[in-house]
C-alpha cells in the first residue's frame, strides 16, 4: 500500500468511525423515544421529526461526544484536524447526515418486522 492509499485508507476509517458513533449517539435517543411513547417503530414521518430535531437541538452535544470518543479510542493517534474536518463536513450537508441516519434507522426497523 503506498502513502496515498493509506492516507486515504485512514480518512475513510475515520469517516466510518465518526457515523458509527453517530448512530449509537442517535440510537440512544430512538430508543429514547420509543420507551417514551410506548411504540414497537417510529413511523417515517415522526422518525424525521425526531432526527431533525436531534440534529438540531443535540448538534454541540453530539460533536463533544464525536470528539471524547475518538479521543478515548485513538489515544496518540486521535487526529483534531481531520476530526474537525469530517464534522464540518457531517453539519455543511446535513440533509445527506439526516437521510443517513434515517435510512439506516428504517433498515433497522424493517428487519425488526421480518424477524
Amino acid at each position: 500500500m503506498n502513502k496515498n492509499d493509506e492516507s486515504s485508507f485512514k480518512e475513510r476509517s475515520l469517516v466510518s468511525l465518526v457515523r458509527d458513533i453517530t448512530l449509537f449517539y442517535v440510537k440512544h435517543f430512538y430508543e429514547k423515544y420509543l420507551k417514551d411513547n410506548n411504540l414497537k417503530i417510529i413511523p417515517s414521518k415522526e422518525l424525521r421529526e425526531l432526527v431533525d430535531k436531534l440534529y438540531e437541538e443535540k448538534k454541540t452535544p453530539l460533536t463533544k461526544y464525536i470528539r471524547k470518543t475518538l479521543k478515548e479510542n485513538q489515544g496518540d493517534k486521535y487526529s483534531s484536524a481531520a476530526t474537525e474536518q469530517i464534522i464540518l463536513e457531517m453539519f455543511q450537508d446535513p440533509n445527506y447526515s439526516k437521510n443517513r441516519v434515517i435510512m439506516e434507522i428504517e433498515n433497522f426497523q424493517e428487519n425488526l418486522n421480518t424477524n
